[in-house]
């Protein structure tokens, strides 16, 4: 009976740690997880309970970050495993204080644990912030207010306190008058978090005049594959450069045609997503000089997500957001600043030019691609933005998972903006995080995302202190470890 309990106990425990995060996620459900998986650990020896975390963590990222169908199996396992090693560390920093949980005060020494190493993981992981635990609460966006003034290591601080907290009161379930004190500290804390992020989201929301913007993404009966090597082969170069420029001629034309539409509709600015306009690099200029044109002549903001592809060049791949303002003046020549590990990285050839801001009269504008913007650090550039907009090309493992992470940039640093999606999910929202506009590319035919996006941002704290959160976190974990080690000697 005792061994069936453990068996069904470790598969609820299992259960929990699949939709705790990454495409299964349910809010509540890592919540309970960490608490769980604390309890089950400070059960068993200090080896035991940090070989049980190890594995339960491991098998639930593995599961629940199985979206990449292009990765090698094994590459996805040592992801997932050193993940796991490095999550579980926390429960084994743990087990070294287990006689000295009486103080209300130890139970931040796992939380701030779990902060401190998970924000260096994501800081040095070439994948950026996949993973993190605040993106398992992107439903509820009162609770996500809180990243505009301490980013998302206070959502990991709160969810990993909740658990230490939870465990403190079954421990201490004798002395409920220590109990009750614990709990109300907690619950204080809760909920000032949650009064704030009601108030942000009812009084702080964005009251300012709106600018219809149209994001476009290409029909996927024009999609352009380049044939690179037949570019590079002396026998075939002429042929297949006639009929790459035939190709990407009828996919650009149809994009600026699908441009003028949605400006002579009324849209102040129209953008294309990732790479969706290709072009072969001896031929770019010409396409600038046409979008020029034609943002001239329509009286709009052009912005152009094109794939420039120069076949001499063994990274052959310039990803780039080009943007023209209503006088026909380029005003962003952005270049992707961060490629997608493994098969991007390797075709990139990337020019640093930093995220580019430029003043209009619909506000700050700024632009970022894709990926870019799974890297908070990264995006501290686009500081001050009223808009930024964001080409982007996904796969459909992805959809929505990796839209959904892009909301929180919009939280922490108080731009509106609009994510266009190839192949995904493409949105708008205000920096609130509320979602302004839904496209999905799979099911709408058109590929078009109408938004009326606010084109007034705001300055959020967050964006002044940056990460102070997390050195605050290690300032309170040394604390806290003093204090409880001297509370403790002078027992004894």
């Amino acid at each position: 009976m005792k061994l069936t309990r453990k068996i069904t106990f470790v598969s609820i425990l299992l259960l929990f740690s699949v939709f705790s995060n990454g495409q299964y996620a349910v809010f509540f459900a890592i919540w309970i997880f960490i608490a769980m998986l604390l309890f089950a650990v400070r059960k068993l020896k200090r080896w035991q309970g940090f070989l049980l975390a190890f594995l339960v963590i491991t098998v639930g990222y593995f599961i629940g970050f199985d979206v990449v169908p292009f990765l090698p199996l094994i590459v996805s396992i040592i992801i997932s495993t050193i993940f796991g090693l490095l999550a579980s560390l926390p429960y084994l920093i743990d087990s070294f204080f287990s006689k000295k949980r009486k103080s209300f005060l130890s139970t931040l020494i796992f939380p701030c644990s779990v902060v401190l190493i998970e924000y260096v993981y994501h800081l040095f992981n070439q994948y950026g912030t996949w993973g993190h635990f605040a993106y398992s609460q992107q439903t509820q966006n009162v609770l996500l207010q809180s990243i505009s003034v301490f980013g998302m290591g206070y959502i990991t601080f709160l969810i990993t306190w909740f658990a230490s907290v939870s465990n403190w009161v079954y421990e201490q379930r004798n002395d409920w008058r220590n109990v009750k004190k614990g709990a109300l500290i907690y619950s204080i804390v809760l909920g000032l978090t949650f009064i704030y992020g009601g108030y942000r989201v009812q009084f702080q929301k964005p009251n300012s005049e709106t600018i219809r913007i149209a994001s476009i993404s290409a029909l996927d009966s024009l999609k352009v594959l380049v044939d690179i090597q037949g570019l590079n082969n002396k026998e075939t170069e002429n042929d297949v450069k006639v009929e790459t420029r035939k190709n990407t001629s009828k996919l650009n034309q149809n994009l600026f045609d699908r441009s003028v539409k949605e400006a002579e509709a009324g849209a102040k600015i129209v953008f294309w997503a990732e790479g969706n306009s290709i072009i072969l690099k001896e031929d770019e200029k010409e396409l600038y000089e046409k979008a020029s044109q034609v943002a001239l002549k329509q009286n709009f903001y052009l912005g152009l997500g094109v794939a420039v592809i120069d076949p001499l060049n063994t990274k052959f791949l310039e990803n780039k957001f080009v943007l023209f303002d209503n006088d026909g003046k380029k005003v962003i020549d952005y270049w992707k600043g961060i490629s997608v590990p493994g098969a991007e990285t390797s075709i990139s050839n990337n020019k640093a030019t930093g995220i580019q801001k430029i003043e209009t009269e619909y506000g700050t504008i700024a632009g970022a691609i894709c990926f870019d913007m799974d890297f908070p650090n990264y995006l501290k550039e686009a500081k001050g933005s009223d808009i930024l907009l964001a080409p982007s090309n996904d796969w459909k493992e992805i959809d929505p998972i990796h839209t959904d992470m892009s909301k929180f940039r919009a939280i922490e640093q108080g731009f509106n903006f609009i994510r266009q999606t190839s192949l995904g999910l493409s949105i708008g929202t205000d920096y609130t995080g509320k979602v302004i506009s839904e496209m999905d590319h799979f099911t709408d035919n058109d590929k078009v995302l109408i938004t009326q996006l606010p084109t007034k941002g705001t300055k959020t704290i967050y964006s002044m202190i940056g990460d102070s959160f997390i050195l605050f976190c290690l300032l309170l974990l040394i604390l806290v470890i003093i204090v409880i080690r001297k509370k403790k000697a002078e027992k004894n």
